[in-house]
C-alpha cells in the first residue's frame, strides 16, 4: 500500500484568536500600571514635603525616608504618633489585592511570562515559590521583610486559592509590622540607622541559607540592629542623635 503524503496549507489552518482583553483584566492589570505612572509623577513631591510635612508624603508615597521623617515629627510634637502609623497604610497596600487577583486570574501563566521576559525575575519567582511553600500564609506577613519582590508572593497567594479574607488579614499585618518598625527608628534614631539595619539585612540574606531558622535568625538581626542602634543614640555615640528640626531637608542624614 502506497504512502500518501499530505501537505498542509499553513495560511490555510484557522488562526487561533487572541484572547480579547476584557473588562475584568482592565480592573485587575489597570491599577498595578496606573500607580506605576503614579509613583514617577509623584518623584517630584518628596522634596518638596520631606522636610515640611511628612506624615501627608508618607501618606501619598509611603516611602521609607517619608516615614522615617514622620516619626522624627512625632518625636517633637509636630505630628501624632498614631497618624504616623496609619498614614502609610493605604498607598503601601493598594496594589496589593490587584497582584492577588491577577495570580488567581492568570495563574502560573503570569509568573512564566515574567520569568521569561527577565532572567533576574526568574530567580525571583523561584526564590518566592520556595519561601511561599514553606511557610504559606506567614510569607505574606513577612512579605516587606524577604528578599524578594513582595508583589510575587501576592501573585503566589492568589494562584495558590488563599481566601482573599486571609490574604488582605496577613497583608494587613506585615504591612503594620514595616510600617511600626520604620516610623519607630524615625522616632529613636533616624535614617542612618534605618540604612545600616537594611544593609545588614540584605547581607545576612545572601549569606546564610534559606531555612525556616535562618530566616528567624535574619529578622532577630535587623530587629537586633535597631535597638542596639537606638542605645547608640540614646548615648551619644552616633555623629547625630539629635530630634530632627521640622522644616529641615533630611537629604544630609
Amino acid at each position: 500500500m502506497d504512502s500518501e503524503t499530505v501537505i498542509v496549507d499553513a495560511a490555510a489552518e484557522p488562526r487561533r484568536p487572541r484572547p480579547r482583553i476584557g473588562v475584568k483584566d482592565v480592573l485587575c492589570v489597570g491599577p498595578i500600571i496606573a500607580n506605576t505612572i503614579y509613583y514617577y509623577a509623584g518623584l517630584p513631591l518628596t522634596p518638596l514635603l520631606l522636610g515640611r510635612n511628612p506624615v501627608l508624603l508618607s501618606a501619598l508615597r509611603g516611602s521609607i525616608a517619608s516615614m522615617v521623617a514622620a516619626g522624627g515629627f512625632a518625636r517633637v510634637g509636630r505630628a501624632p504618633i498614631l497618624l504616623a502609623l496609619i498614614a502609610p497604610i493605604p498607598i503601601s497596600m493598594m496594589t496589593d489585592p490587584f497582584f492577588f487577583w491577577a495570580g488567581k486570574r492568570y495563574g502560573r501563566g503570569l509568573i512564566n511570562y515574567l520569568s521569561a521576559s527577565d532572567p533576574r525575575w526568574r530567580k525571583r519567582a523561584a526564590r518566592g515559590e520556595r519561601f511561599f511553600k514553606k511557610y504559606g500564609v506567614w510569607t505574606i506577613v513577612l512579605a516587606p521583610f524577604l528578599p524578594a519582590p513582595s508583589p510575587l508572593f501576592y501573585m503566589a497567594a492568589g494562584e495558590a486559592g488563599m481566601p482573599f479574607l486571609v490574604f488582605i488579614v496577613a497583608d494587613l499585618l506585615g504591612t503594620l509590622a514595616y510600617i511600626g518598625l520604620i516610623v519607630s527608628a524615625g522616632w529613636a534614631i533616624g535614617q542612618p540607622a534605618v540604612t545600616v539595619a537594611q544593609t545588614l539585612l540584605l547581607v545576612l540574606w545572601k549569606m546564610l541559607p534559606q531555612t525556616r531558622t535562618m530566616s528567624v535568625v535574619k529578622l532577630i538581626a535587623f530587629a537586633g540592629s535597631l535597638l542596639m542602634m537606638g542605645l547608640a543614640a540614646y548615648r551619644g555615640a552616633l555623629p547625630r542623635t539629635r530630634p530632627i528640626i521640622p522644616g529641615e531637608m533630611m537629604v544630609a542624614d
